[in-house]
């Protein structure tokens, strides 16, 4: 650790351009003014003469896989030059303070890691239950703050995997936060938070120069249940294990991971809608509907196909690829309902009711479950078989995009990217004017397409978790010279990314943004975006 005031002075030095330019290539004088920042609000909390280490974790950009990493499918994402910040002074008690840098915002928090964590180790089932329990009880917890809770939680209950034998003498810390993440976007600053605290609260406890690339990503990505969210691991993989320049290629269950060349004459534009899906809030139950969808697919699969039980035990299992029959798959996809209720859906299941009252709980938070009850609100129905093909055709695009980056194959990097694209669609722009979009998942169609031997990558599926601005962000980026489109992260809200050659960026970033506010009336933001290193603890300059 190092006063503020030296590490104040750093960020002023050689030393510090020469280091962030191995973290963020090209992208590295963009971020003097957000280590200022912290430092600046650092020094003001704690005083010049505070020993501190600091801790960064980036956002991410996932440039295919996406809703699937919690089902087996690779993803393939880079971290971003944004990133959140902490500068961290160690408590000798379990007592955890964090304040943020913009404190108007951000109101601060403070809580004992005893008050927020179980009381004896959980299984990952139990830990799902009692996560969804802790969510509806801690409302009141700033948004931004409960990310800290959770990483107390995670690192208590998955003690011995993160190397701590001895919980009585677990501490806290006192942190200063700051990041430039845009939140709520798609680009993973929930995840960038909860990473940074549990890497601080890993280091505070564990007395050592903390490697992040060995810490468990699928932990990581339970551990942040805690919200009331039901995602996967491939954020927190990216956020841990990304290096400059590279592209990963990560695979779950088991965890595998591989970095691959990103090409040298191309960049991300990452445009901001200005829209946002609150994911500790309103939006949370439709992203957990669309993976309770994902899990009835299963289920059904399991109950109608009982000689595949074992050979489709992940979603990503169900791909041409992995299942070697085409045919087998259009067979899996008709067995599917189009949609279904809770109600009906245990009927079909009876023998999976407690399953399905676990899962309908997820999708509808605010409200006590119960079937066919007069007090409970009757739930839409899940779209199971559109998300199921979504999820499966997915995975297949996955499954081929590894090879397309070894290859080079800029065409068909972005044909794949748009095609997924098309799978979250909900609007097609035509000359300023939307029409609804939906892909056709009835039996005729589903039909047609096997017949006239349409490849499955080639099929977008209905996952639906665009919007009408984003999908126009992505048909004008294209119009415009894009290679590819697509949302960026959970949907719902937030950004797009377009591939573009990185001489084009600029212009067709201010083409794009010149249209939204014609047609739009609204003034979106962008910034370039390359691959850059993962997270990191600075234990001093």
């Amino acid at each position: 650790m190092r006063e503020v005031n030296k590490w104040l002075n750093w960020v002023e030095t050689n030393e510090w351009r020469q280091w962030a330019t191995g973290v963020y290539g090209k992208a590295w004088e963009g971020r003097f003014l957000p280590f200022k920042t912290l430092l600046m609000a650092t020094a003001k909390q704690f005083g010049e003469s505070a020993q501190v280490f600091l801790v960064r974790a980036p956002g991410r950009l996932n440039l295919m896989g996406r809703h699937i990493d919690h089902r087996g499918g690779f993803v393939h994402p880079i971290a971003l030059p944004r990133e959140i910040l902490l500068a961290v002074r160690p408590h000798n008690d379990d007592m955890v303070i964090v304040h943020h840098a913009e404190p108007e915002k951000f109101p601060s928090h403070t809580f004992r890691i005893s008050e927020v964590a179980p009381t004896k180790p959980l299984s990952v089932d139990e830990w799902e239950r009692w996560t969804r329990e802790r969510a509806s009880q801690r409302k009141s917890v700033a948004g931004w703050a409960i990310y800290a809770e959770a990483a107390a939680a995670t690192i208590v209950n998955w003690h011995k995997e993160f190397g701590i034998g001895d919980l009585s003498s677990l501490c806290g810390l006192d942190a200063v936060v700051y990041g430039d993440i845009p939140p709520e976007a798609g680009l993973s600053s929930s995840s960038a938070l909860f990473i940074a605290f549990l890497v601080a609260l890993l280091h505070r406890n564990t007395g050592a120069s903390l490697d992040t690339r060995s810490l468990p990503p699928e932990i990581c990505g339970y551990g942040e249940w805690y919200v009331g969210t039901r995602g996967g691991a491939g954020d927190h993989a990216a956020i841990l294990l990304a290096e400059t320049g590279k592209v990963m290629r990560i695979g779950f269950f088991p965890m595998n991971f591989e970095l691959l060349p990103f090409p040298e004459e191309l960049c991300l534009l990452v445009i901001d809608s200005g829209e946002r899906a609150h994911k500790a809030g309103g939006a949370r139950a439709e992203f957990n509907r669309r993976v309770a969808a994902y899990e009835v697919g299963m289920l059904i699969w399991h109950e109608r196909f009982p000689e595949l039980r074992e050979q489709l035990r992940y979603l990503r299992d169900a791909a041409p690829s992995r299942l070697g029959d085409e045919g087998l798959v259009y067979r899996l996809l008709k067995a599917l309902p189009r949609y279904a209720t809770f109600d009906e859906l245990a009927e079909l299941l009876p023998h999976r009711k407690e399953r399905l009252l676990q899962l309908a709980a997820t999708c509808q938070a605010e409200e006590k479950t119960s079937f066919n009850s007069s007090h409970a609100p009757r739930l839409a129905s899940l779209e199971i078989r559109g998300t199921c093909w979504f999820g499966v055709a997915e995975c297949e695009r996955s499954e081929m995009f590894g090879q397309v980056l070894r290859e080079g194959d800029i065409d068909r990097i972005g044909e794949l990217m748009t095609v997924s694209h098309d799978g979250d669609r909900v609007t097609k722009w035509h000359d300023s004017e939307p029409s609804p979009f939906q892909f056709p998942t009835d039996d005729f169609a589903l039909e047609a397409l096997k017949q006239n031997k349409v490849p499955i990558w080639k099929q977008a599926g209905s996952y639906r978790c665009s919007t009408p601005a984003i999908d126009f962000i992505v048909d004008t980026a294209l119009k415009v010279g894009a290679l590819g489109a697509q949302l960026s992260g959970a949907g719902l809200g937030g950004c797009a990314m377009a591939l573009v050659r990185r001489d084009e960026a600029e212009q067709i970033a201010e083409r794009v943004a010149r249209s939204y506010q014609k047609e739009l009336g609204t003034e979106l933001s962008w910034f370039i975006a390359e691959p850059c290193k993962g997270a990191q603890v600075l234990s001093e300059p």
